[in-house]
């Protein structure tokens, strides 16, 4: 471990997963400060000695607003080719964000079948671990372009980003991954219907989703859903990591490499805030 991992962090290595929610302002745009503030707490981290990955949604949105700026139809355009149009655009925000820190990043897309190939998949390891020893920050995404299984998923409210991080943890060995959804956490039952409704502060990975109210409904922006972020959250408990499900909050990113308290923490109980 890097000798300059201090100031209570608990973490060496860890993933941060971010939907298209997370990275979009009120009226629903992706927004630049926003991914400028998600990179100024990653950098923060970095040069406290810890590595971090990116796994991060919104092609399609930054290709839905470019072609929209541009004033071009889409109606010939699916969501694989509206990602494939978005993805240089996206990069492009994670890659200012964090310039402004002199700082780089490096896209990671990668298909289902790069996973089916023990070649492949070692391929993409040594790739990210030599990222993460340059102090480089992989940002990874589902190649949608020649993958329709992320497009098929997202259909079927599954998101293929938040699986996508699960398998990157356990092909890396991270300590921790934090998922982050325009919920901020996990509810009893929809906050969006019940303001009354109470978070978990945190939930035995072993726990029945259909006991606690968890459900697959997606954010206005987002195509996951918190069903399949629990599904993947709990199977990386499971495996002894660290993990959380949690909002945009002040410094969430940091709070969590802290070891404090952000969202729902996927753990052996089940209890409330």
């Amino acid at each position: 471990m890097n000798e300059k991992v201090k100031e209570g962090l608990m973490l060496h290595r860890m993933i941060v997963k971010l939907g298209t929610a997370n990275l979009c302002n009120q009226f629903g745009q992706l927004d630049q400060d926003i991914f400028n503030d998600f990179a100024r707490q990653v950098v923060k981290l970095q040069n406290q000695g810890m590595e971090v990955i990116i796994v991060s949604s919104g092609a399609i949105r930054a290709g839905e607003e470019r072609m929209k700026n541009l004033g071009i139809n889409t109606v010939h355009l699916g969501k694989k080719e509206l990602a494939g149009i978005g993805a240089r655009h996206l990069l492009n925000r994670w890659g200012n964000a964090f310039g402004n820190f002199g700082k780089e990043v490096s896209q990671v897309w990668v298909t289902f079948g790069n996973w089916a190939n023990e070649g492949e998949r070692q391929s993409i390891k040594s790739s990210l671990l030599n990222y993460l020893k340059a102090v480089v920050v992989p940002v990874v995404n589902e190649l949608d372009v020649v993958s329709d299984w992320e497009i098929i998923w997202m259909e079927k409210r599954i998101s293929e980003n938040d699986r996508l991080a699960r398998m990157v943890a356990l092909l890396v060995g991270v300590n921790a991954v934090l998922f982050l959804t325009d919920e901020g956490g996990i509810y009893e039952e929809d906050p969006k219907k019940n303001s009354q409704a109470r978070l978990y502060e945190e939930i035995s990975a072993r726990a029945k989703p259909e006991l606690i109210g968890i459900s697959g409904t997606t954010s206005k922006v987002g195509t996951g859903g918190m069903l399949t972020k629990w599904k993947e959250a709990s199977r990386l408990s499971k495996k002894g990591i660290r993990v959380a499900i949690a909002g945009r909050e002040d410094d969430v990113i940091l709070k969590f490499a802290r070891g404090e308290s952000v969202g729902t923490r996927i753990g052996t109980v089940t209890r409330f805030k």
